[in-house]
C-alpha cells in the first residue's frame, strides 16, 4: 500500500485482511503506511497514515498537519481532524472509498505490504537528504467554527414544527462544539408533551454533527423509567466489587469507546435522587470515577466533549404568544369620546445572536423555577445549560411529520416514493388524527394498517425503484415513477 488512495480501491478481501490484522493489534498500537502518498490537493503530499482499533471502534490519524484545497469532504476530515472515530469496520471503509472516488489507483511505485507497527529505516541521512534550514513549515489552518444555522439547517429535515426548540438546541450545540478545550459536557433539558420529536431531537444531532464536523458521534440511550430505585445509580458508573452486577458494563462506560458521545436519559422526572445526584457531579465536574480499571488504565470517565440530553413530559411553562414588536414607550395619548387612547412606539427585536441569547435565557430561567416547583432537586436543576420547549405540533407539522413516516416505512420495505397521492394522504391524516391521539407515534400503527400489504407486494415487484404512491386509501396503487 502506498497511497490512501489505494485504501479506497481494496477489494473486500483485502479489507478483510486489514480488519483481521488492525483486531489484532495491541491496545494503543497502530497500524502504519510511512510516505503514505495523500489525494491531490494536499501539501505536503506524503505523511504517515495511522490506523487504530480501540477498544470497540476505529481510529484514523496522520502524523502531521495537511493543508488541502480541494472539495472531497472525506479528505477535508482527514485533514482537519486529529483523529477521526468510526464505530464500525464498514464505517471506516466506506469514508476510504468515498476519499478515493475523484481519484484513480496510483500508478509508479510497487506496493507496500501491510504490515502493523512499520518503522522507516535508518540508512539514510536526512540533513543530507535537503536543505532544511530553507523550508519554512506552513501554518496551520485556522478550523473554522461551526455555524449554529447549519445545525439548525440540518435538525429541520428531520424534526418537524419545533422551529424556536431547533433554534435553541442548534445554537448552543454550536457553543459547546466550537469550544477548543471544554471543561464540561453540554447538558439540555427537553421538556413537553409526549411524542413532539425530544427524544427524536437527541437522536437527529448524533446524525448532524457526525456530518458537519468530520467525528463520528454515537448515541447512548437510557430510559430512566427503570432508575427507580437508588442502587440504580451502579448501572451508570459500575458496582463495587462483590456487588450484583459488577461484571456488567455501565451506562457511563461508553465514552471510553468514544469521548463524542450524545447521552440521551428519557423521563428524568422518574429517576431516583441517588441518580440524580450522580447526573449533578457529572454534569458540573465533566468527569467521574469508575468502579474499576478502564482499558486505557484510568479510573476516571472523562465527558468534557459529549452532550447529555433529558426528556421530561412535565409542563414547566405557559407559552406565551410571540408578538412581532414589543412595546417600548408610550408614543402619544389621544381622547375620543370621552376614551383615552394611548399609542406605543413599537420596537421590532434584532433576530441577532444576542436575541437569541436573551430568549433563552429567559425561557430556561422561567422552566427552571418550574422544575424545581415541580419537586425535583433544586440542584440538578441548575446544572442543565438550557431548557427547550417542545410544543404541541401544529396542522402543517402533523403532515409532514406523517408524510416522512410513510416513505420510511417504503424504506423498510425496500421502497422508495417519489409521489404520495392527496387521497390517500388525506385520508391517512383523518384516520390519524382521529380521536384525538395522544402522540404522532400512533402515526406508524395507522399507515401500516392501510399500506403494508401494498408496500409488500411492490417491494417484491419493484424492489429499490423509486415508484409512486397513487389510487385511494382502499385500493393503494404503487407505481414506477
Amino acid at each position: 500500500m502506498k497511497n490512501v488512495v489505494d485504501m479506497g480501491h481494496m477489494s473486500e478481501i483485502e479489507y478483510r485482511e486489514l480488519k483481521q490484522i488492525l483486531d489484532r493489534l495491541p491496545q494503543g498500537q497502530a497500524f502504519m503506511i510511512d510516505n503514505c502518498g495523500l489525494p491531490t490537493g494536499c501539501t505536503p503530499d506524503r505523511a504517515t497514515l495511522m490506523i487504530y482499533k480501540d477498544t470497540s471502534s476505529y481510529r484514523v490519524a496522520l502524523d502531521r498537519h495537511i493543508r488541502y484545497s480541494g472539495d472531497n469532504t472525506a479528505v477535508m476530515h482527514l485533514t482537519f481532524q486529529d483523529d477521526i472515530f468510526f464505530r464500525q469496520f464498514y464505517m471506516m471503509r466506506d469514508f476510504f472509498q468515498e476519499l478515493a472516488a475523484e481519484e484513480q489507483p496510483r500508478a509508479g511505485l510497487p506496493a507496500m505490504p501491510l504490515k502493523p507497527g512499520a518503522a522507516p529505516g535508518n540508512d539514510y541521512d536526512v540533513n543530507k537528504a535537503a536543505k532544511l534550514d530553507e523550508i519554512k513549515t506552513p501554518k496551520k489552518a485556522a478550523r473554522k467554527p461551526l455555524d449554529s444555522k447549519s445545525i439548525q439547517r440540518e435538525l429541520g429535515k428531520i424534526i418537524m414544527g419545533q422551529d424556536a426548540a431547533l433554534e435553541t438546541i442548534a445554537h448552543q450545540t454550536a457553543l459547546h462544539v466550537n469550544k477548543k478545550n471544554s471543561r464540561k459536557p453540554l447538558s439540555i433539558l427537553a421538556w413537553g408533551p409526549p411524542g413532539t420529536g425530544k427524544s427524536e431531537a437527541a437522536k437527529a444531532i448524533v446524525k448532524v454533527l457526525s456530518k458537519l464536523t468530520g467525528r463520528q458521534y454515537t448515541e447512548v440511550w437510557t430510559d430512566l423509567n427503570t432508575f427507580t430505585e437508588a442502587h440504580s445509580v451502579y448501572r451508570l458508573t459500575g458496582a463495587p466489587p462483590g456487588y450484583l452486577g459488577y461484571d456488567d458494563k455501565p451506562v457511563f462506560e461508553a465514552v471510553t469507546n468514544n469521548p463524542y458521545s450524545v447521552f440521551l436519559f428519557d423521563e428524568i422526572e422518574k429517576a431516583h435522587a441517588s441518580v440524580l445526584t450522580a447526573l449533578m457531579a457529572v454534569l458540573d465536574e465533566g468527569r467521574c470515577a469508575s468502579r474499576k480499571e478502564l482499558a486505557d488504565g484510568s479510573r476516571e470517565f472523562n465527558f468534557k466533549d459529549c452532550l447529555f440530553i433529558f426528556t421530561s413530559n412535565l409542563k414547566l411553562g405557559e407559552t406565551a404568544k410571540r408578538r412581532i414588536g414589543f412595546a417600548t414607550e408610550v408614543e402619544d395619548v389621544t381622547r375620543k369620546d370621552g376614551a383615552a387612547i394611548i399609542s406605543y412606539a413599537e420596537e421590532t427585536p434584532d433576530e441577532g445572536q444576542a436575541y437569541v441569547t436573551q430568549r433563552i435565557y429567559r425561557e430556561t430561567e422561567a422552566a427552571r423555577k418550574a422544575f424545581v416547583a415541580a419537586g425535583t432537586l433544586r440542584e440538578i436543576a441548575s446544572r442543565f445549560n438550557c431548557f427547550v420547549e417542545f410544543k404541541e405540533l401544529g396542522g402543517e407539522a402533523i403532515i409532514r411529520i406523517l408524510v416522512k413516516q410513510i416513505i420510511e416505512t417504503g424504506f423498510e420495505y425496500n421502497i422508495r416514493l417519489t409521489h404520495i397521492s392527496s387521497p390517500i394522504l388525506q385520508a391517512l391524516v383523518d384516520a390519524s388524527t382521529s380521536g384525538d391521539a395522544l402522540t404522532v407515534r400512533s402515526f406508524k400503527a395507522v399507515i401500516e394498517g392501510y399500506l403494508a400489504e401494498a408496500f409488500a407486494e411492490a417491494g417484491a415487484a419493484h424492489e429499490g425503484q423509486a415508484l409512486r404512491l397513487e389510487g385511494t386509501i382502499d385500493a393503494p396503487k404503487l407505481i414506477p415513477a
